[in-house]
């Protein structure tokens, strides 16, 4: 047989499996998303963007699916989970193999899986946990049933917090918001200055200790920071100290930010926080209230 006709056959050979393979049912994810996470960004103790959850807390995985199937035929699916590494698989409560839940062909659909998150007995919060997606479909939604397909995905990056991590978090994004838009020397006051010089220094201690694992002291020094900025603007307002027409803008804007992360909290139920937030805004609100009066020249305070 010459090297043509071999060729030939080949070609003819690999034309009927990728015929084969294409008329396998299929149904792929094509993306996912965590919901209701405590934190997401980058965590200095696991030197990682991570998705964190609070222990006991309920976590959301957004599984969006499309049916990439034989032409003009639905996909059953009989289940769809999430394994995490600490032991534990989660099924969405949308699927199961006794009522499939059916995707036309060519559409895509979201389904959720929700699951609690073990408290800090049963899993660690110094550890970072991978996870795997499993979607299985079978060929029928009534009768006897047979699996026709079982894909996995998988995912790295989620870490349990402890309450002080949730705190110190959140208490963090506040302070380091507040010291980027301003520095010590933006205010008149002696006191103001030294109160935000203090706030720049617990913040940088608070961020320190917790990069070697102690939360609930980094928590307590971010809350300390938090309180510091607060004095240093009521000092500026009972000092009589002035911002300019800018500053005021950047503080405006700043409030209104603040105000998002408090309603955003709010719905998280972490009242100690919004204290502090609640606080923030009212020496903000103090100042651009009382714009005229800071607006006039200044004498040299102390």
């Amino acid at each position: 047989m010459n090297k043509k006709s071999l060729l030939l056959i080949s070609l003819v050979s690999w034309t009927l499996l990728f015929g084969v393979i294409s008329n396998i049912a299929r149904a792929d994810i094509t993306s996912w998303k965590w919901l209701g996470y405590a934190y997401n960004d980058t965590d200095s103790f696991h030197r990682a963007t991570v998705y964190a959850y609070e222990e006991k807390s309920t976590a959301v995985l957004s599984v969006t699916v499309y049916n990439d199937y034989i032409s003009g035929k639905p996909v059953n699916i009989s289940a769809l989970k999430v394994g995490l590494d600490w032991g534990k698989n989660y099924t969405s409560s949308m699927t199961s193999s006794d009522t499939p839940y059916v995707i036309p062909w060519h559409e895509t659909r979201v389904i959720p899986i929700i699951f609690t998150v073990p408290n800090l007995t049963e899993v660690s919060n110094k550890a970072q946990y991978s996870y795997t997606l499993y979607l299985e479909h079978v060929n029928a939604t009534t009768g006897p049933k047979k699996v026709t397909s079982l894909k996995e995905f998988g995912g790295t990056n989620f870490v349990v917090y402890s309450s002080d991590q949730v705190s110190a978090q959140e208490t963090k994004q506040i302070v380091e918001e507040m010291l980027d838009t301003m520095s010590a020397s933006d205010f008149n006051s002696t006191k103001a200055k030294t109160d935000w010089t203090k706030s720049e220094n617990e913040t940088f201690v608070a961020g320190m200790i917790y990069g070697q694992g102690d939360f609930a002291g980094a928590k307590n020094h971010y809350q300390t920071a938090l309180s510091l900025i607060n004095q240093a603007f009521a000092a500026e307002v009972a000092k009589g100290g002035g911002f300019d027409d800018a500053q005021v803008k950047v503080l405006e804007a700043q409030a209104k930010s603040l105000e998002a992360t408090a309603n955003y909290m709010n719905g998280l139920s972490n009242m100690w926080v919004l204290i502090g937030v609640a606080a923030v805004l009212f020496s903000i609100g103090y100042i651009i209230r009382g714009l005229a009066a800071l607006r006039k020249p200044v004498m040299t305070t102390t």
